[in-house]
C-alpha cells in the first residue's frame, strides 16, 4: 500500500499561485525521480475580501520509504533547483502536509 500526502500551499496572491502552478507541472517528472508520484494538482483562488489562494497537491510515496527522506531528497536535488529558480520563495506564506491513510475500499488503495 502506498502512503499518500496532502499537501497544501497558500500564496500570497493570485499572481503567486499562478506562477507557482507552472512551476508545480515542472516539479513533477522530478519528483517522479525520486519516487514521489503525484496523483493531482489542483488550485483554489482567493475568495474576495476572504483566504488567500491555494494549491493542493496530493502524491503517494512507496509504502516501504521513509516519506521525510525522500522529500528531502527531492527538495535537495539539481531539479527542484532548476524548477525554483526565478520564483521568489517568500510568496509561499504556508505548507501544510497531511499523510493519509486509505480506506480499505479506496481506490487508491
Amino acid at each position: 500500500m502506498s502512503q499518500y500526502q496532502l499537501r497544501v500551499y497558500t500564496l500570497r496572491s493570485p499572481d503567486a499561485l499562478s506562477a507557482y502552478e507552472k512551476i508545480w507541472a515542472k516539479h513533477i517528472p522530478g519528483m517522479a525521480k525520486h519516487r514521489i508520484t503525484t496523483h493531482g494538482v489542483w488550485t483554489v483562488p482567493a475568495a474576495p475580501r476572504s483566504e488567500t489562494p491555494r494549491l493542493y497537491a496530493l502524491v503517494s510515496y512507496r509504502d516501504t520509504d521513509d516519506v521525510q527522506e525522500q522529500l528531502e531528497a527531492y527538495l535537495s536535488s539539481p531539479e527542484f533547483r532548476a524548477d525554483m529558480e526565478g520564483f521568489d520563495i517568500s510568496q509561499i506564506v504556508g505548507l501544510d502536509e497531511t499523510l493519509l491513510t486509505p480506506t480499505a475500499d479506496s481506490p487508491l488503495r
